[in-house]
């Protein structure tokens, strides 16, 4: 009897191991269904969000973090997601959630940045792209923070100023390796009103890689600024811009500021420059008086022509560009590039 009453414990036992294990095996399947949906909902999502269906991306990523909670991904990816969609909201308290458990976390702070941006807090997104920046990232860290501090350089050079600009660049540029970011950081550079420094990054770039048109294009554009017209001139041909290098060959001849030109060939250019504003400013300004000073210096004759004179015709030039940018507002016209480039020169002499 005893040994029938422990044959009997055995057979209960061994049931109850075969379906533990069994429930065991069913769990584990159905968790392992369950995360495979889950990153199926996920990898669909991110094919929406990139083709521009940020609505329909949402609906996936809410699907991947409904199944599984766990996975730090599926939130971060929902809550960009909902940025896209415009539903700043949902995603703003979604993120505060994620930063108070992990203020560090890189990914979460980009986004956050991005959302300032998106609402016009410029100061706020600044300050979550350098939490971004100096955060943790999980992957590729290096280089994330590279893309982060780029995508903070492109906001700037919309929103913040050129000091501002040049302190995110500096260290881009060390930081770079790759082909792209350099390119773009030599053209920011330019934006952040630093020619030298875009000039002197697109020679290097095109010692490496003399084949590459834009390069020579990027120096041209560099040293329009810097005044060196006729390096630009031959940066622009090298690029086979031919409409930027007349304009480099125009701005030359108009300019007045060459050391080695004649006193009378200083003088007839100052002439020109002056006309040229009085036009500009009589196109938005009919009316301005400063138009019948103009003329009045215009029709003088000159009987000997001197540094002098041609500083007198510089000086009422600039205060009528000064004029035509109070009344009439920065100049944008292509027919007067060349004029603002002369005059910008003249400004910072």
């Amino acid at each position: 009897m005893e040994r029938s009453s422990l044959a009997t414990g055995a057979a209960v036992l061994a049931i109850i191991g075969a379906l533990w294990t069994a429930d065991l095996f069913l769990a584990r399947t159905e968790n392992r269904e369950t995360r495979e949906e889950a990153e199926r909902a996920y990898e669909t999502g991110t094919r929406l969000l990139k083709a521009n269906l940020p609505g329909e991306a949402v609906d996936q990523f809410r699907k991947a973090y409904a199944l599984d909670r766990e996975n730090p991904r599926y939130q971060l990816q929902l809550a960009a997601g909902l940025i896209a969609a415009g539903k700043t909201g949902e995603a703003e308290t979604m993120l505060s959630d994620i930063l108070a458990l992990s203020p560090n976390n890189g990914e979460a702070n980009l986004l956050e940045a991005r959302l300032m941006a998106r609402e016009g807090k410029a100061a706020d997104a600044t300050s979550y792209y350098h939490r971004a920046i100096y955060g943790i990232w999980n992957i590729d860290a290096l280089s994330r923070r590279v893309q982060v501090r780029l995508e903070l350089a492109d906001f700037l050079a919309r929103t913040g100023s050129d000091k501002e600009l040049l302190a995110e660049l500096l260290p881009l540029e060390t930081e770079a390796h790759d082909l792209a970011t350099r390119k773009q950081v030599a053209h920011l550079y330019l934006l952040a009103n630093s020619p030298a420094r875009s000039a002197a990054l697109y020679r290097t770039l095109i010692r490496e890689d003399p084949r590459d048109k834009s390069d020579y294009a990027g120096l041209g554009e560099a040293e329009l600024v810097l005044g060196s017209y006729r390096t630009a001139e031959m940066a622009f041909r090298s690029a086979g811009a031919e409409d930027r290098a007349e304009l480099a060959q125009h701005v030359a001849a108009l300019d007045p500021t060459p050391r080695n030109l004649s006193a009378a060939d200083k003088t007839e250019r100052s002439i020109d420059v002056l006309r040229a504003v009085r036009e500009a400013l009589a196109r938005c300004a009919a009316d301005d008086p400063k138009l019948t000073q103009a003329d009045e210096l215009l029709s003088k004759k000159i009987r000997t022509a001197t540094n002098a004179e041609a500083e007198d015709r510089l000086d009422l030039a600039a205060e009528l560009w000064d004029e035509r940018t109070q009344r009439c507002g920065a100049s944008s016209s292509p027919d007067e590039e060349a004029l603002r480039l002369v005059m910008a020169k003249l400004a910072n002499r």
